[in-house]
């Protein structure tokens, strides 16, 4: 059996959209990655993923045995603070995972992996301003401003955002197939 590609939505082009500043702290329920470093951590057949300061690997630095109060819940947006060459990333995170302390989670109602892909790639245009002299601390992160599309009456567009999400997915995935 082949796969079918899904359709794609027809949707304003992202210019055609009004778009407004939102705080990070108006948007999620942010928690702080409650790991010390994975060298506290059995990684020996591990089986959930252990978050820090990178950019490669969707921020996966291994994989470890679970530990219970350990443990973020997934359908999240992991906001990296801290660490040279990935300090202002920040990436999408499916399923439960172990973090540190320079991991920040920010969890919303409204998240699934589309929108967390949409705001991740918004997210990741202003970390050209941190560095290691100048962090993306807890009250920074807070008040840093994502530039979102919005709806008529000036709320966030996520359906819009799910929406153009699925449109590229859908679209990767038809050149993938059609090879």
């Amino acid at each position: 059996d082949r796969i079918c590609p899904p359709n794609v939505a027809e949707i304003p082009p992202l210019e055609n959209k009004i778009w407004h500043e939102f705080f990070i702290e108006d948007l999620f329920k942010l928690e702080t990655g409650k790991g010390k470093g994975a060298v506290h951590l059995e990684t020996k057949d591990g089986t959930i993923s252990y978050l820090g300061a990178t950019n490669r690997n969707n921020g996966v630095l291994n994989f470890v045995q679970p530990v219970e109060n350990l443990i973020q819940r997934g359908n999240c947006i992991a906001f990296i603070r801290n660490g040279e060459g990935s300090i202002g990333y920040s990436v999408y995170k499916a399923e439960d995972f172990i973090a540190t302390s320079d991991i920040t989670c920010g969890y919303a109602d409204f998240l699934n992996k589309y929108i967390g892909w949409f705001i991740t790639t918004v997210a990741d245009k202003v970390r050209g301003k941190y560095s290691f002299n100048y962090k993306r601390s807890e009250t920074r992160l807070k008040r840093e401003k994502l530039l979102l599309p919005v709806t008529e009456t000036g709320e966030p567009d996520f359906e819009y955002m799910e929406a153009y999400s699925r449109n590229i997915f859908a679209q990767v995935l038809k050149r993938y197939l059609e090879r």
